[in-house]
């Protein structure tokens, strides 16, 4: 099986005739009460390395109507954040080598965990509201905190946060 998916990734990656048409099954979503569904855009990705790249494309000239959240397209951001061919990943880091399945096609879900608001574009609220509640540094007790000297951390205290 493992032979016969990389050949038929190869082959989906290979320009006919100068194109490179590769169907792209993106998730659609219009808000409100209507249902969720798939539609397929046949895009030509000679010229679009990455998924992000494939995904503007399809807004700028197929369907200005495609949802997303973009920022930096560095992998720094997390804005483009979706499931990619299965995967959570960034859309702008993602190629499409990584995206295209077995069956030659690249398939954009929003990420599973996060309720879309349309499209692809997640309700990001219950995300802010678990990295506000986040506390990344250590609490003193009374006693360190009424220390003048500085808190030097013990063996016996690093194992317990090593785990």
């Amino acid at each position: 099986l493992q032979g016969k998916a990389s050949r038929a990734i190869a082959n989906a990656m290979k320009l006919k005739d100068g194109e490179r048409i590769i169907p792209v099954e993106v998730y659609r979503y219009r808000g409100g009460s209507s249902k969720p569904y798939t539609e397929t855009f046949m895009v030509d990705t000679k010229d679009t390395p990455m998924i992000l790249d494939v995904l503007l494309k399809i807004k700028n000239t197929m369907d200005p109507t495609l949802t997303l959240r973009r920022s930096c397209r560095e992998g720094i951001c997390g804005s483009c954040a979706m499931n990619i061919g299965g995967t959570n990943t960034l859309a702008c880091l993602c190629t499409l080598e990584e995206a295209i399945t077995p069956d030659g096609k690249i398939r954009v879900y929003p990420l599973p965990h996060q309720h879309p608001i349309k499209d692809l574009v997640p309700d990001m609220n219950r995300f802010y509201q678990h990295h506000a509640s986040v506390e990344p540094w250590l609490h003193l007790t009374p006693e360190q905190e009424q220390s003048k000297t500085e808190n030097l951390q013990s063996i016996e205290d690093r194992e317990k946060l090593d785990g």
